[in-house]
Parts: C-alpha cells; sequence; structure tokens
C-alpha cells in the first residue's frame, strides 16, 4: 500500500523538516485554495487601498488566462490574498505562481528594475547621512553632502536588500478533494472578503449561511424586489391584469 501524501504545501509548514519533504501536491482534477501573506502589506502597501486592490485583480486575471487558471473566487484580506484556483495542466502552477507573486510585488512597491521603493530609499539615504556626519566629526571636519544625490552605500544597500523580501512564505496551497471541501473553501473565502469589507468574523459567518440557505432563489427576490419597486412607484406589478370596468 502507498502511504497517503498530504495535500497542503508551503505557508508557516515549511518552518518544520516536516513541511519541507516532498514535492508540492498538485491537482487538475480538483480545485487548491492558494494563500499569498505579506506582513509588509501595511500603510501605503496595503492591499485593500482602491488603486492596489484593482492592480492585484487585474495581475491575477491576466496571468490566469495566460497560463490556463481558472480562479473559482478570490479574497483580499489586507495583507494576504486567499484564491480558489483550478489548474488546466500541472506545469500551469510554476510559471503563474512566479509571474502573479513578482507583478503583485512590483506593482504595491513600486519597485523595478531602476528603482527602489520610496520607503527603502529614505532609509538608506538617512543612514549613509549618518555614516557620513559619523565619519566628518571624527575628523574633525564639518559634514559635507554627496555630490551624486541619490548615492547608495554599500552597507545600505546590503540592508536594502536584506529587507527586501516582500512575501513572508512560500505559496501556501491545499488541494481541496471533495465536492464538500469544495464548497467549504467556497464559503471560506467568501468569509474572509465580507471580513475584509469591515464586518466581525461571526457576522460574515452568519451571513455566508444565509446566502446558502436561500442558493438558487434569486430568481425569487429578483420578482420580490422588482414587485415592491413598482408598487412604490405605483405601476402596476407584473402579471396583474388590467381591473374591468363595471
Amino acid at each position: 500500500m502507498l502511504r497517503r501524501l498530504p495535500n497542503d504545501y508551503g505557508g508557516s509548514l515549511r518552518n518544520k523538516r516536516k513541511g519541507r519533504v516532498g514535492a508540492r501536491p498538485l491537482s487538475t482534477k480538483h480545485t487548491m485554495h492558494l494563500v499569498l501573506k505579506s506582513t509588509k502589506a501595511k500603510g501605503e502597501w496595503n492591499f485593500l487601498r482602491p488603486a492596489h486592490n484593482k492592480n492585484i485583480r487585474r495581475i491575477i486575471d491576466k496571468f490566469a488566462f495566460v497560463y490556463g487558471v481558472k480562479l473559482v473566487s478570490f479574497a483580499n484580506a489586507s495583507n494576504h490574498l486567499h484564491m480558489q484556483i483550478r489548474l488546466s495542466n500541472r506545469f500551469a502552477y510554476d510559471p503563474f505562481i512566479r509571474a502573479i507573486t513578482g507583478a503583485i510585488a512590483l506593482s504595491v512597491t513600486g519597485r523595478t528594475r531602476w528603482k527602489r521603493p520610496v520607503a527603502a530609499l529614505s532609509a538608506s539615504q538617512s543612514l549613509n547621512t549618518s555614516k557620513l556626519s559619523n565619519t566628518a566629526q571624527s575628523a574633525g571636519e564639518s559634514p559635507k553632502p554627496n555630490a551624486s544625490e541619490g548615492f547608495i552605500s554599500p552597507l545600505a544597500q546590503a540592508v536594502s536588500s536584506a529587507a527586501g523580501k516582500f512575501w513572508d512564505f512560500r505559496p501556501f496551497t491545499r488541494i481541496a478533494e471533495s465536492y464538500r471541501a469544495y464548497l467549504n473553501l467556497k464559503d471560506y473565502i467568501r468569509m474572509n472578503a465580507i471580513e475584509a469589507a469591515g464586518w466581525r468574523r461571526k457576522d460574515a459567518g452568519q451571513m455566508v449561511q444565509v446566502e446558502n440557505q436561500f442558493r438558487g432563489f434569486g430568481c425569487i427576490f429578483f420578482e420580490i424586489q422588482s414587485a415592491a419597486r413598482d408598487r412604490a412607484a405605483g405601476a402596476r406589478p407584473r402579471g396583474a391584469t388590467r381591473p374591468r370596468a363595471i
């Protein structure tokens, strides 16, 4: 008998040796839960900022189309992203995850090959200024600004590169191997999306339960809302006949 392999991989599981053994399990038959987390996504880098939220969704949709990955559900939770995806083939995961993680990090931080984030640049410049002043004071001279604007010392470059890691862990993935797991995952991501909008987790769970109870009754709610709107406007409800004159 072959030993059953776990269906989750990455994230904080890699902190232990057991979580680093073996390859990442992938599936084209079932959907997968994908989580990307960054504790640096706060303040100006918060994922929920309108510009970042729009760019993140555009990036994910773009590369999902390019690499044949179906995005079933998505939730932006401020500093981490939840996705329910389905792979068209096993070779689509690596290029897809590399593309979205790199593009999201570049879009949020504003970093390019020729430009670094403003926060890292200001920290490096302040480190240069303090180093220059200390050197000048020890030599008995007044500190002089650097001739080249924006010059960054090798020490500051090392500090900036060491602190330049954007994502906390490797992407976390878990395979939903049953239809029940598929529905639970979809509800969980929906709860995260509602919670990110400002609701409490308890209220978000109750809202998801109500949505599941009335799933499939959208057409009935539409008819009720339309009838109420027509009644408020003084119009004749849909399906009602004109009263006969006596």
